[in-house]
């Protein structure tokens, strides 16, 4: 995206070194009361950090966040993930998008009596206690990092919802993470279609509408 000059703000995966990396340097001060904020009732801490990216050091903020009432649920959402993890090693169906948390979180070992024992618990906990709440968008767009979660929660988490809704997937009727996989790739795909077609339809000579586009 930063070679043809696109704006961007994505999240980043906490699982990410670098991001990591970001939290660790920040964990004992992004409490302190200049970092405080709310957005929509919501608490918030934030630390916003310059951060050159790709060959070429272009210019990118990262925002960290941190939701002390989230990291619960942080950590319940954490413990399914690891859960269908353990489910595939231990039957056998690798995903080739998970490798990276097969590779961090467990320890594969045979023993006779017990079978196959694949958590790390320790590498598990320490995650937990380290990173649950936490979470960073990166952009080259966007200083100001509460304005930056408000046009990331409306731009990507509304559309998300609108595809959901539109498709009828309000619930992933699903049964294997390869389905869930196979599924949110179909989303995805679908979702660079609906956003091609709205700033088609945002051009003056534009003979259809977004509310067209929407209706299919």
């Amino acid at each position: 995206m930063y070679p043809n000059f696109h704006k961007f703000t994505l999240a980043v995966p906490n699982r990410c070194k670098w991001v990591q990396q970001i939290i660790d340097e920040n964990r004992d001060t992004i409490q302190n009361p200049e970092g405080y904020r709310k957005l929509d009732g919501e608490i918030l801490y934030v630390h916003t950090k310059l951060h050159p990216w790709g060959k070429e050091r272009r210019r990118c903020y990262v925002h960290l966040y941190y939701n002390a009432h989230a990291a619960a649920a942080a950590v319940d959402g954490f413990t399914e993930e690891l859960l269908t993890y353990k489910e595939e090693l231990e039957r056998g169906q690798i995903i080739s998008g998970h490798e990276d948390a097969y590779k961090t979180f467990f320890t594969i070992k045979e023993t006779p009596v017990r079978g196959r024992k694949v958590l790390n618990n320790e590498v598990i906990e320490k995650y937990r206690n380290r990173y649950a709440g936490f979470f960073v968008i990166l952009t080259n767009d966007i200083k100001d990092p509460v304005e930056t979660l408000r046009v990331y929660r409306n731009k990507d988490e509304k559309c998300f919802d609108n595809l959901k809704n539109q498709l009828d997937m309000k619930r992933l009727r699903i049964h294997s993470s390869a389905s869930m996989d196979g599924r949110l790739f179909v989303q995805f795909i679908a979702l660079i279609f609906m956003s091609a077609l709205r700033k088609r339809c945002a051009k003056p000579d534009s003979s259809t509408n977004t509310r067209f586009v929407n209706s299919y």
